[in-house]
């Protein structure tokens, strides 16, 4: 189905989006009902040195991570290995962590694998923590265990009792890795590439540090606001002369073991894109999870919109499982239309960006839903009401969130 009109066309968009907001490249993978696949990318590598941005490039996900890690607790709930209403000290023991307290009582052993998923357990989000970055700019080429970030946690307290508010962090899915690691002995890259990557029939995906992509990620570069206060960062002065490119910073000059190893499974994954489409529409089409797993997914916290660890939405007319990711130097997106059989998956190594990554998304779905019309698909109707202008506002967006 994937005629060359509809490629050029989305080669179109992305070239026109990139050109609207100053990022150096992008890379863009849509994957279609028949099987085939468009795959374009837009821009430059490195704005310092030769080299088109590529297809066949890696790029951080970021939060995209989170489901993918929701994905691999899953399959161990299918297994009878994890229970998601079962408190986290079962896998991590009774001791995993104390002093987890608000009005004097510990919380930490009554924290659930639900509320861990679905950002109900209360963590503060350390990536839009001034007092965390302060604490890692002296150690940048030092790398993070998990367990320091979750002490990190622990010890600026719960925000809320939890399972009584929603409030979007990383600190939980890593917490999510570190039962992983428990429940099967092994560790959580090994894991992941067993239990969801395998089944999937998908390589190029690898979570950082434990593993890395065969190739380096694009530079890396943030502009505005964000730009201003990462260049007050006592650890980055040694490199803010080479960081800066007009009015941009690239980090790629910098250490990166810290970049690399804090968001672990709530943010580390490098992938291309082609991959990480093709893994999105896996997690919900039955490959790799049963239907009523992929319902218990569905489930949403409290009165929100996400779920154990995905966001569900309507954009253009159609519900889509989706998720968004930001990280230091990259934004990226990710979507699946079940009732279209339709996946995405792009990034750019900017942030942040306006027009931001969700409505590129978007333009393209409209692209691609007009040339299956002209291809003679049997395209559903639209939902009734909304055609997708009130999705929810993406956490990740022009942030340094992972």
């Amino acid at each position: 189905m994937a005629t060359a009109e509809l490629e050029q066309s989305i080669q179109a968009a992305l070239d026109d989006w990139i050109a609207a907001n100053g990022a150096p490249g992008s890379s863009l993978a849509v994957l279609l009902p028949d099987g085939s696949e468009v795959l374009v990318a837009s821009g430059v590598r490195d704005l310092r040195a030769d080299g088109a941005a590529s297809t066949e490039d890696y790029w951080r996900i970021a939060s995209i991570s989170k489901p993918i890690t929701s994905a691999v607790i899953l399959r161990l709930v299918e297994q009878g290995l994890v229970d998601v209403d079962a408190t986290v000290a079962t896998y991590l023991g009774d001791e995993w962590a104390t002093g987890y307290e608000l009005d004097g009582v510990d919380y930490a052993p009554l924290i659930t694998i639900r509320q861990i998923l679905d950002h109900t357990d209360g963590f503060r989000e350390y990536a839009f923590d001034p007092g965390f970055y302060l604490m890692v700019s002296d150690r940048l080429d030092v790398s993070m265990d998990p367990q320091e970030v979750v002490d990190w946690a622990f010890s600026v307290g719960p925000q809320f009792v939890p399972g009584t508010e929603y409030s979007y962090n990383t600190v939980g899915h890593i917490v999510a890795g570190l039962v992983i690691e428990a429940v099967t002995g092994k560790t959580a890259h090994e894991a992941m590439r067993e239990l969801v990557f395998d089944p999937a029939g998908v390589t190029e995906l690898y979570l950082t540090p434990g593993e890395s992509p065969p190739t380096y990620v694009p530079a890396m570069y943030v502009q505005g606001e964000l730009a201003g206060l990462i260049s007050l960062l006592p650890g980055l002065a040694p490199y803010l002369d080479a960081a800066e490119v007009g009015d941009l910073l690239d980090l790629s000059v910098g250490p990166q073991e810290v970049l690399t190893s804090a968001p672990w499974t709530g943010g580390g994954i490098e992938a291309q894109m082609d991959d990480l489409a093709r893994f999105f529409k896996a997690m919900f089409d039955g490959t790799v999870l049963q239907e009523e797993t992929v319902e218990l997914f569905s489930e949403t916290a409290l009165d929100t919109s996400y779920a154990l660890g995905i966001q569900l939405s309507e954009r253009v007319g159609y519900r889509t499982f989706e998720h968004g990711g930001g990280v230091p130097g990259f934004r990226s997106h990710a979507r699946y239309f079940p009732d279209l059989d339709v996946s995405m998956a792009l990034s750019t190594n900017l942030i942040p960006v306006d027009p931001d990554v969700g409505q590129l998304a978007d333009t393209v779905t409209q692209l691609v839903l007009d040339g299956l019309v002209d291809a003679g698909w049997e395209v559903p109707s639209p939902l009734a009401g909304d055609q997708g202008e009130g999705a929810p506002e993406d956490p990740n967006a022009g942030t340094t969130g992972s």
